[in-house]
């Protein structure tokens, strides 16, 4: 397969950020591609892009969709080629994944034939690699391996997969062990040693399926078993110290502007994939109002609230989303999200001590 490398300037920042055309760069081995900004029409920059099997070659593009995850620019397969056997793929050149965390949002926009979309691992070259797809006309999750051209099932669930919605695709990989997730639930868990070095990460589709995906996140399972805490900025420490003791706590964000940046991001969160995410409307709106905002979300309560230092100093905002009481409302998640901030705050000296190591 033809390599496909275009040149990116990045902007360096304290503690080795790093924000490129099209990846944002967290330490050396985390990075998440969410397609903001490349241009509308394009292909992103920092893709190759091939197929397995046989009829025409995918079409990937840059789209704007206001419904995407981090708004507003997705990456499209738009080829409404309907051969059966046909699988384009769109592949990150970037490093090489053996042991990861790895993940995407899809939306399944149309398809006759097919409306699969599928997350690529450990990728050798167009005709050998790992895919796990979900497919919305067959409600269904599938673990491929693809060898010589020849893709081969080896575990599955089977569920609903709704159309015209995003969802979350994840697989853990360590050795020949991986795990699958959906929308967080571990749906797959299965072995195979068909590839044992690391390869590259990307995106699928098959037949004529029409899927749009965004925010597709990688996080190196090794350089997080070498790094230890000592190598996360603190504003990481305190998210992963304040989700260990609030067991009630599903997931933590902080919203915070980098230094040397204009944009508001999550800096650190107790998930992964969200680091780097751009903060949502409601989050600026919290930021600028000082007034929370709650959410319902999959039954339980999406918070989020101002974040101040410990002297009072506005510096950003906290997404806290709790697990219900037994019959618990709004106002007691709300006192027990301000109780979780108020307990963070005492631990932020300034807002520059959150980019720290």
């Amino acid at each position: 397969m033809e390599n496909i490398r275009r040149g990116i300037m990045a902007l360096t920042v304290p503690v080795f950020w790093t924000l490129s055309m099209t990846a944002l760069v967290l330490g050396q081995s985390e990075k998440m591609w969410n397609f903001d900004a490349d241009t509308e029409g394009k292909p992103p920059a920092g893709f190759a892009f091939a197929r397995t099997g046989s009829g025409s070659a995918g079409e990937w593009v840059v789209k704007k969709d206001e419904t995407a995850p981090s708004k507003s620019n997705v990456l499209a397969q738009t080829s409404t080629d309907n051969t059966d056997y046909r699988f384009p793929l769109a592949i990150a050149e970037s490093d090489l994944y053996k042991d990861f965390s790895l993940s995407v949002k899809f939306k399944a926009v149309s398809g006759k034939v097919d409306q699969g979309a599928g997350l690529v691992f450990r990728f050798q070259d167009k005709d050998n690699y790992y895919v796990v797809r979900a497919n919305a006309l067959e409600d269904n999750y599938r673990l491929y391996h693809v060898i010589g051209g020849r893709r081969v099932q080896f575990a599955g669930a089977n569920f609903k997969v709704t159309p015209g919605a995003w969802h979350e695709m994840r697989v853990e990989a360590r050795g020949d062990n991986f795990k699958c997730f959906y929308d967080g639930q571990l749906k797959i868990t299965a072995q195979d040693g068909s590839f044992k070095d690391a390869g590259k990460v990307g995106v699928w589709t098959k037949a004529d399926s029409v899927i749009y995906f965004d925010d597709l996140a990688v996080q190196s399972a090794a350089a997080n078993a070498s790094g230890g805490v000592a190598s996360k900025i603190r504003a990481q420490r305190l998210a992963e110290d304040v989700a260990s003791r609030n067991p009630d706590l599903v997931r933590i964000g902080l919203h915070v502007t980098p230094p040397n940046r204009s944009e508001n991001i999550i800096i650190a969160s107790n998930v992964a994939t969200k680091v780097g995410r751009k903060s949502d409307p409601e989050d600026l709106q919290v930021m600028k109002t000082g007034q929370p905002v709650i959410l319902k979300e999959n039954g339980n309560f999406d918070v989020t609230l101002p974040l101040h230092d410990a002297s009072g100093k506005l510096i950003g905002a906290v997404g806290l989303t709790l697990k219900p009481k037994p019959g618990g409302k709004e106002a007691d998640a709300l006192r027990r999200a301000k109780a979780i901030a108020a307990e963070l705050e005492k631990s932020i000296p300034s807002k520059e001590s959150l980019f720290l190591s």
